[in-house]
This record gives structure tokens, sequence and C-alpha cells, in this order.
């Protein structure tokens, strides 16, 4: 009778073990077939939670914008940190919006291409909202290829609602980029922006053409400068002013450059390294 109790006992036994098994095997589906629903809600709630940062940079930002006065101040203080000089700043009327207050500017502005980016750059990144509505980037006339104009009418807002401009207590909005360390202008030849070699920091005034090689059709020219001999081809640049040989002949070097002529814009000009004089024509 024990023996027969015991068997009763140990069925039970594994039909307990088998039914927790198929319900430990339920539970295990049920919690793979949420895993996506949980994580699509973690997505979610940060998304939310960015969004909610971004609406309190926002009401940061308009509650920072100011008066007039302290929006010019601020133009000019950014230009004169970047080395732009300021030549129009023409306040437009301001424009009443819902929640908040539009008050665009009129600007003229001359510097570099850099020193413009920079300058932009700056305004961005200012603690009120600012945000360029149209621009146009021109050269300037008889003031050098690196001087540009630009004219810009940028719109300030702030908000209508009184508020207190004070430091978000855990979240410091990235308001820019950083400005690039170096900014081409579109209005230099891509030759000038391209990393210099040694040979174009040197002056052309200091080669010395010294003989030639011919091989299997193509001349190469020795030029000698600062005691070394260097071997150049057709498309070599060299010099200070963009120049770039064209032409080998036995006895002398054709050179092309490029210089900036006053109302005349980049213009080239030929230059010549002869070998019997070593000295410069053109």
């Amino acid at each position: 009778m024990l023996a027969l109790a015991f068997v009763f006992h140990l069925r039970a036994l594994f039909l307990a073990i088998e039914i927790q098994g198929e319900q430990t095997q339920r539970l295990r589906l049920e919690l793979a077939e949420k895993a996506p629903e949980a994580q699509q809600l973690a997505v979610g709630h940060a998304r939310l939670m960015a969004a909610q940062l971004s609406l309190e940079a926002a009401h940061w930002r308009l509650a920072a914008g100011g008066e007039l006065a302290g929006l010019v101040e601020d133009i000019a203080y950014q230009g004169q940190s970047h080395g732009v000089f300021v030549e129009q700043m023409e306040p437009i009327q301001e424009v009443l919006h819902d929640h908040h207050i539009e008050m665009p500017i009129q600007l003229r502005v001359r510097g570099t291409y850099a020193a413009l980016s920079g300058f932009s750059q700056g305004l961005a990144q200012l603690p009120r909202l600012i945000i360029p509505q149209e621009f146009d980037l021109l050269p300037t006339e008889g003031q050098g290829p690196a001087s540009l104009q630009l004219q810009v009418r940028v719109s300030a807002y702030r908000s209508r609602e009184q508020r207190t401009a004070t430091a978000l207590p855990e979240f410091e909005p990235a308001l820019a980029r950083p400005v690039p360390g170096v900014v081409r202008s579109p209005f230099e030849p891509a030759s000038a922006t391209q990393q210099r070699q040694y040979l174009e920091t040197l002056p052309l005034d200091q080669f010395e053409l010294i003989g030639s090689l011919a091989r299997r059709q193509v001349r190469h020219a020795l030029l000698r400068v600062g005691g070394v001999v260097h071997r150049l081809q057709v498309g070599d640049r060299l010099g200070r002013d963009n120049g770039r040989v064209t032409r080998i002949d036995e006895h002398r070097v054709e050179i092309a450059e490029k210089v900036f002529v006053p109302d005349l814009g980049w213009v080239e000009r030929q230059r010549t390294l002869s070998l019997k004089s070593s000295a410069l024509a053109g």
C-alpha cells in the first residue's frame, strides 16, 4: 500500500511539473510577443522627452529675446568678434504674432568668407532666437578677392508672455555646429583652396632652371631652389601665385599664374624661366 501511494504521489508531482513547464513556456511566448511593444514604448518615451526638451529650449530662447537695443548690441559684438564690418543695420517694423513678436532687421556687412561664416554662426549661437530669412553674398569691388559683402534680413523673436529667461536646469541646447577650420570661398579659384605643397609656398623668383631631362617623349625641368634640385613636369604647381607648368623646352620653362587685378578679377599671367640667365621673363 505504501508503494502504491508513493507511485500516485510521483505521478501527481510529475503532472504538476509538466503543467508548470507549460505555463512557463506560455509566459515566455507572451514576453517575446510583448518585447517589441515595450521597445517601441521606450523609443516613444525617449522621443517625447526630446520633444519636451526642445520645447523648453524654444521657450527659453523666446524668453531670452529682449528689446531692439539689446539685439543691436549683440549684432555689433558679433561683427567685432569675427572681424566683420557692419555697413548697414536697418530695423524694420515689428510683426505681432499670436504668441511671439518678430523683429526684422536688414543688415549689410563686409568681410572675408571665413569671417562672414563665423559671424553667421555667432548669431545662431546667441541665447535669443535669430533666424536669417533671405540673403545675398556678393564680391566687393576694389576690395580684393577675399572681401565679400553679405546682405541679409534676419528676424529675432521674443515671447509675448512675460517669462524669466533662466538657464535650463539639465539641458543646454546645441544651437549650432562649430565653424569648420577651413572655409572655402565660392569666389576663389578651386586651386587656391587646395592644400599647398612646399614648392607653392616659395616665390617664383627663387627658382633657377639648371637643365632638363627627356625620357620616353616626356620632358622634365630641373629647378633648383634653396640648394635643392626638384624635377617637375607639365601640370606641376609652384610659386605663391597659383603657378602651373604649361610647357617645358630644352632651354626654358613656361609657367601660367593666376593673379587678382582690381576691376578685372582673376587673370592669367605668363612667366618664363630661362636656362641662359636663370631669370624670369614676363
